[in-house]
């Protein structure tokens, strides 16, 4: 399947214009091998336009040997998507391969460089458009099923390999981790456990570590209702904490944030199916003329379809 599309972005700050078109062409294939044996591929073309606030010709004091400074010159970006994924399905075997390779062309990311201002050198941290970004994920997977496909065992691997390429920068960033789950089924209940090891991102000069992450729950379905109770982190011994890294060489941080409240965190959620069944109403009525001919008009017919309203609650 091919399709075309067209992105016109428009800015308007501070008197100042930019327009810019972005050619959006798509395509997505498959193929059915046979014997359980299925392929996809689906490849795009995008954009995004910078923030008002990225765009905002104003220069904030951090601190006494910092300022951030917004760019009014900043442009549209381009970035394109590439995703295929290979999978094999037996009865008690799922095989699984999927891998995204994405760019962005002149992504808007950030800068430090130093300036001297009353005769006091800053570091100026700011936005600019890059020279570019590449981001490769590849996740295979396994599943298992056993007991009638009641006791399903998962496990994904994966591996994201990062690259930004700034006017004055360069930075690499290889995160290797795995997600593991387990599941079982039976008669509308279904228990699972899940954990996935820490998660990194890196854009621009910003590198953010995460940490491990689990998380054990149990549901409930039935035709009218359902219920789910899960405890987020329940093992965790001090909370969720975020490692967040500025790699400029200039004026290098490392900051630490600890959500000491985020464990044994309790979700519940609750819903209903509500069905108000079928109802039909109709009102005619006759009219003499004085030909004495009856004319019968259908003033109107309402008709209420089944209506079937379902109400989720979730935290």
């Amino acid at each position: 399947m091919v399709g075309i599309g067209v992105m016109h972005t428009l800015i308007d700050q501070a008197g100042q214009k930019q327009s810019n078109w972005i050619a959006r062409p798509q395509l997505t294939m498959s193929y059915d091998f046979g014997k359980g044996w299925f392929w996809k591929y689906k490849g795009y073309v995008s954009g995004y336009q910078p923030s008002l606030s990225q765009l905002s010709d104003i220069t904030q004091q951090i601190d006494k040997y910092q300022m951030r400074r917004g760019n009014p010159n900043l442009k549209s970006v381009m970035y394109v998507s590439n995703e295929m994924e290979l999978s094999w399905q037996s009865k008690h075997v799922n095989l699984n391969l999927w891998a995204n390779y994405s760019y962005d062309h002149m992504p808007i990311m950030e800068e430090t460089f130093e300036e001297i201002i009353d005769g006091s050198p800053y570091a100026i941290r700011m936005y600019d458009n890059q020279r570019g970004y590449h981001k490769l994920h590849v996740s295979p997977s396994v599943q298992v099923k056993l007991l009638d496909n009641k006791l399903m065992f998962n496990v994904t691997p994966f591996v994201k390999y990062m690259v930004s390429q700034g006017n004055n920068y360069h930075h690499e960033h290889v995160n290797y981790g795995v997600r593991g789950g387990i599941f079982y089924l039976l008669k509308g209940w279904r228990f699972y456990a899940d954990v996935v090891t820490a998660q990194h991102n890196l854009w621009g000069e910003t590198l953010t570590l995460g940490e491990l992450t689990h998380d054990i729950g149990i549901n409930y379905n039935s035709e009218h209702f359902g219920f789910g109770i899960m405890m987020v982190n329940p093992f965790s011994p001090h909370g969720s904490r975020t490692i967040t890294k500025d790699l400029s060489a200039l004026a290098p941080t490392a900051n630490t944030a600890v959500m000491q409240n985020y464990r044994q965190v309790l979700m519940l959620n609750f819903n209903v199916n509500l069905d108000f069944g079928t109802r039909y109403f109709e009102w005619r009525k006759i009219t003499a003329h004085h030909d004495a001919r009856a004319v019968y008009a259908n003033i109107f017919t309402v008709m209420w379809e089944d209506v079937r309203a379902c109400v989720h609650s979730s935290p």
